[in-house]
């Protein structure tokens, strides 16, 4: 796991190692162990290293092959690795590392982008042929690892994250034709970004540059329904699924450097911790958020388990004032505004875990690839979805439970392609009209093309189209957060639920394979989650979450911002530039919970601003 940052100079310039260094530097936090730069005529490749696999100086990057033809920058794990050594021996390669780096290099030599099915990890690389002056940029199958990349007429460049685009020379600007996405959906899709000329790699895709900097290929190498749809037929779901789960785990166990799990007390996570015992292994270790005193707390869960798995518990409690300084350092690591609102726990988190390990597991994708959420639920059973299409004839007033409003909210208009785009929001139709705001861009191109793909692959199921459409969009707003929230404290994050083998093979299963009955999930509550504890197993799903509501008002830095974020320049930007915030924050005020959501989208995007564009 590390970060990578390079450049490929248009006009054939030499490349500037000072200019490489400070843009790899920036990534320092992605790998403090070690860093290392290369300036190839005009072009500059960095990387900056987090020791897991080899942990000795012939491991750094960047790599290269003996006859000097082909440079490696990665960033990543290939955790099939070991399966490649007997082929690429007999094919007289020979290893001075005990590195998947090595292994990857070899592979792009040996193979070309032929090999990258063949790939069971996360990555993100560059590979440089001198030779042939051409350079690839390639990113994973579900978007775990990340590319940047931004290009003009004088130079591409590209790295881990935006903040090294910035120090390449990129003016950091908001976008403001996203601003309307942003606001609605809480993050901006596809290759666009909240910042003007900062594009995000699409998942499961390569680039190919050659001589002149031209871009020669943007290609898909991955396609989630393509590849379920040749996925040969599974015999016997429920025990392929434990077979394919327990392996995931295992491969992610692959370390040189210790491992522990981040434990929430929920089925995923609890799943991944009594995987590892399950297959032996020892010295585990679990790290936990706690909530002593809110509803929404499971330490007890997760305490009771590590005992009976004989795994060390770690609980932490991250809240009041520390909360605003990892508030604010998550929002700079992040670079982009925050879609989840809990960054700074989960960073917090990872800071305590680093003492001790430097791999943490985690349950997240399970959700998003099995059907977990509770707001998954309305697209369940057609019946269900016909009769809660009801409640937006019921006059709200008549209507008393939070969670009745929101759905009523939630299905006002009657589009089922619309309320599966907006399956995972916040903000509903209802909010834009209080606010006036009738006329914004909420249908972006990017999220309608991934669920006209969805409606290709499950046309009869709206259960199935709310899934793809999760695991092709909403999947990736988690992993960017759980990058940036562990690699900012320089932490590998693993997440045995995306790999490819189940994931691919989930998508291929019947219908009858998915319900959204209970806590869901039904490959795994009745495979693994029958092995747990029953605490474990019927305990009500509980979410991360954040009185926010409360804080916004308690936390004098935080009251403070609340109170003056009417004077904020980004309320002088698009659409924003048409609410009246100080009238807003005042009803807010007499009360806190009517319009909640919006208030605290706006006042986590003002504060974003606040913090990256005033630090």
């Amino acid at each position: 796991m590390c970060g990578i940052a390079g450049f490929w100079n248009k006009s054939g310039q030499p490349a500037s190692y000072p200019k490489l260094k400070e843009m790899t530097d920036e990534l320092y936090h992605r790998g403090p162990d070690a860093a290392g730069y290369e300036v190839l005529d005009d072009v500059g490749l960095g990387h900056r290293r987090l020791s897991i696999l080899d942990l000795s100086e012939h491991a750094n990057q960047p790599f290269q092959s003996s006859c000097g033809r082909f440079h490696l920058i990665f960033n990543g794990e290939i955790f099939n690795f070991k399966e490649f050594y007997p082929e690429l021996k007999h094919k007289g390669y020979t290893f001075n590392t005990t590195s998947d780096t090595e292994v990857l290099l070899y592979l792009l030599m040996e193979y070309g982008l032929e090999v990258l099915p063949r790939l069971n990890g996360f990555f993100a690389f560059a590979f440089w042929d001198q030779s042939q002056r051409k350079l690839v940029l390639v990113q994973d199958r579900f978007g775990v690892k990340p590319i940047f990349w931004t290009e003009n007429e004088d130079y591409l460049a590209f790295a881990s994250e935006p903040k090294a685009l910035f120090k390449h020379g990129l003016q950091k600007e908001i976008a403001e034709e996203y601003l309307d996405e942003q606001f609605f959906y809480r993050h901006v899709s596809g290759e666009n970004t909240i910042f003007k000329g900062v594009r995000r790699f699409l998942p499961g895709h390569y680039q190919v540059w050659k001589n002149g900097v031209d871009l020669q290929s943007y290609t898909a190498w991955f396609n989630l329904g393509e590849a379920a749809l040749a996925h040969p037929k599974i015999q016997n779901p429920l025990e392929w699924y434990k077979e394919t789960f327990l392996d995931s785990v295992k491969l992610r166990m692959i370390s040189d450097v210790p491992v522990g799990t981040m434990l929430s007390g929920g089925l995923d996570s609890s799943s991944i911790l009594y995987a590892q015992s399950k297959l032996g292994f020892s010295n585990l270790s679990s790290w936990n958020l706690r909530f002593k005193g809110f509803e929404k707390d499971e330490s007890d869960l997760a305490e009771s388990l590590s005992k009976e798995l004989n795994a060390a518990y770690h609980g932490f409690d991250i809240l009041g004032s520390n909360l605003v300084n990892l508030l604010n350092e998550s929002i700079l690591v992040n670079d982009e505004p925050l879609m989840h609102y809990t960054d700074g726990l989960l960073l917090g988190l990872s800071k305590e875990a680093k003492k001790n390990v430097t791999v943490l597991l985690t349950g997240e994708g399970a959700d998003e690839v099995l059907g977990g959420y509770v707001r998954q639920k309305v697209m369940g059973k057609n019946f269900m979805y016909q009769l809660l299409n009801f409640l937006k004839y019921v006059p709200e007033n008549w209507v008393k439970n939070s969670r009745l409003k929101k759905l009523a909210h939630y299905l006002e208009f009657r589009n089922p392609d619309f309320h599966i785009l907006t399956n995972s929001n916040e903000l509903f139709l209802h909010d834009l009209k209080r606010l006036g705001l009738n006329s914004l861009n909420i249908l972006p191109q990017y999220r309608i093309q991934k669920l006209e793909e969805a409606k290709k692959y499950f046309p009869k199921s709206k259960l199935r189209q709310l899934l793809y459409l999760d695991q092709q969009i909403h999947l990736g707003t988690l992993n960017d957060k759980n990058d940036r929230t562990t690699m900012g404290a320089s932490i590998e994050c693993r997440e045995p639920f995306l790999d490819y083998r189940l994931v691919t093979g989930v998508n291929s299963l019947p219908d009858d394979c998915f319900s959204t009955s209970g806590k869901g999930k039904w490959l795994s509550m009745n495979t693994i989650g029958k092995e747990l504890p029953d605490y474990i197993r019927n305990h009500e799903k509980i979410g991360l979450a954040i009185p926010w509501n409360k804080y916004f008002l308690e936390i004098p830095e935080l009251r403070d911002h609340f109170e003056n974020m009417h004077k904020s320049p980004l309320f002088e930007i698009g659409l924003f530039n048409y609410l009246d915030i100080s009238k807003i924050v005042e009803d807010f005020k007499v009360n806190p919970v009517q319009n909640y959501s919006y208030v605290r989208s706006l006042f986590f995007n003002s504060y974003w601003y606040q913090v990256q564009f005033n630090s």
